[in-house]
């Protein structure tokens, strides 16, 4: 793709790019320039690959590189069929100077808009707002809905050289009066090459902001007037040379893949095109845990561990080793449930989370396991809470019967008594009343659940074994009066 020449500014099209280079000698009628000798640019093809080779370079058609001097670079819309292209106004318009007692003229830029037709001929037309006797006009980019058309220019009313500018598209389809960009990502020096990335960034170059020498690569995000400040990409997008023209084909979580134009050392010609990729750092979250007898807090092995997602669907499951421990990989940005069981005990569960996570980390959980085979053994489930004067299963509360439900379908002789126990406020009898039914419900619960009635006993406490001294006529907070409303398992059988 790279000559001795220059070639440079890398536009995508499906499987096909557009690019601007200079033609080997007299090509198509590409006269000499007379600055540097070399032909007069021309917009070329190149086929495309997945990983963003380029290969088969040819001159593009002749309806689109029929000006007299300098044409390219391009860029097009969505479909491909509107290209946007830079072209050298061929009139006597612009300033003179003297070099080695030869005369050139500079001539100003103007932007011309192509569209192919039915039959794949191309017509063009000027920019409206060309005006070569003024000032120049080139380098567009789209956005990503196609509604804001940027470009560069030097006319009145910028920041200092040429700046980014950028129209908006009208009802009838025309484009709006130029605005500029704004001092944020406009300098005293000179802004070039601007394109829009896939999720809307402002990829462009500039001379007037601290970098590594030349044209520097600057990103900003935002739209139209309001922009971030613009942030130098650095080596190796930048060197001590002219980087321009860089563009994103992809950018996501993986990475960013694009192209970029530079005269760094090392190419092949004056400008080459480069493609590259950066692959960004992979983010493993780690989830290590434990499971541990809760009476003797010593380390239990071959536990079942289930880790479930957010839908309560199972997610991976394994067995704690002869440590006790156990490790799981986790998603980004989800939230976890790990239940640890095992013969003889009553499961317990831990709630982790991945929300926010943006980087590599490790997490951890500790899952105390109550063992269940002494007949009078009694132990809370905790978090089954009631609300107040209220019978009925919370969901929250859902969640932890289904874990009795898994330890009592591991341990099918074990038999239960399932106990609730009320706050002192309301009379002694009602809250008997309303205790037994508490733990009546916890016993359907587990009845719809599959498990066999004759294997529980509902029973209702009330208010006579309070966790604390929140009895009658003690003023007490929410809270402790929610702890007493709870309920208990004690093993009957086994």
């Amino acid at each position: 793709m790279n000559t001795s020449l220059s070639e440079f500014s890398v536009f995508p099209v499906g499987d096909k790019v557009y690019y601007a280079g200079e033609p080997d000698g007299y090509m198509h009628g590409a006269g000499r320039y007379g600055w540097t000798g070399n032909s007069f640019l021309r917009v070329y093809t190149a086929d495309r690959r997945a990983d963003n080779g380029l290969s088969s370079a040819v001159m593009a058609v002749e309806g689109i590189n029929n000006a007299r001097y300098h044409t390219g670079p391009a860029a097009a819309d969505q479909g491909g069929r509107t290209l946007y292209i830079t072209r050298t106004y061929p009139g006597k318009q612009g300033d003179t100077s003297r070099e080695n007692r030869r005369r050139y003229r500079t001539n100003r830029l103007e932007l011309y808009i192509h569209r192919q037709g039915s039959g794949g001929e191309w017509e063009s037309e000027p920019f409206i707002y060309n005006n070569v006797k003024e000032y120049s006009v080139g380098h567009a980019a789209l956005s990503v809905d196609g509604s804001t058309l940027y470009f560069v220019s030097d006319m009145p009313g910028g920041q200092g050289g040429t700046d980014i500018w950028y129209s908006e598209r009208q009802a009838d389809g025309s484009w709006g009066t130029p605005l500029n960009a704004g001092g944020t990502v406009n300098s005293g020096g000179d802004e070039l090459f601007p394109n829009i990335g896939p999720e809307g960034t402002l990829y462009y170059s500039s001379d007037g902001f601290a970098g590594m020498g030349g044209l520097d690569v600057f990103a900003a995000t935002g739209g139209k007037a309001g922009w971030t400040l613009p942030r130098n990409l650095r080596y190796p997008v930048n060197s001590s040379g002219d980087d321009f023209a860089y563009l994103t084909t992809y950018e996501g979580e993986e990475g960013v893949a694009g192209y970029l134009s530079s005269n760094r050392r090392g190419g092949q010609g004056g400008d080459d095109l480069y493609s590259f990729t950066f692959e960004k750092p992979k983010i493993v979250i780690i989830l290590k845990g434990t499971a541990s007898d809760k009476s003797t807090k010593d380390r239990l092995a071959d536990v079942s561990v289930t880790l479930y997602d957010g839908e309560r669907e199972i997610a991976a499951r394994k067995r704690t080793d002869g440590s006790g421990a156990f490790e799981f990989v986790l998603d980004r940005d989800k939230r976890y449930t790990v239940l640890g069981q095992k013969e003889k005990y009553h499961g317990d569960s831990a709630k982790v989370s991945t929300l926010g996570i943006i980087r590599s980390d490790t997490l951890e959980v500790a899952l105390l396991l109550e063992p269940i085979f002494e007949v009078g053994r009694n132990f809370e489930l905790e978090n089954i809470y009631y609300d107040f004067d209220k019978h009925n299963i919370r969901p929250d509360a859902s969640a932890i019967l289904d874990e009795l439900v898994r330890t009592l379908r591991d341990n099918p002789t074990l038999k239960i008594e399932l106990s609730s126990h009320t706050d002192s406020r309301g009379s002694d009898a009602y809250n008997l009343g309303l205790s037994q039914r508490r733990a009546q419900a916890a016993v359907d619960y587990l009845v719809g659940r599959g498990i066999a009635r004759d294997r529980m006993v509902a029973k209702g406490y009330g208010e006579t074994r309070l966790v604390n001294n929140c009895g009658n006529g003690v003023p007490c907070s929410r809270g402790q009066h929610q702890a007493n409303r709870r309920t208990e398992v004690t093993v009957t059988g086994y």
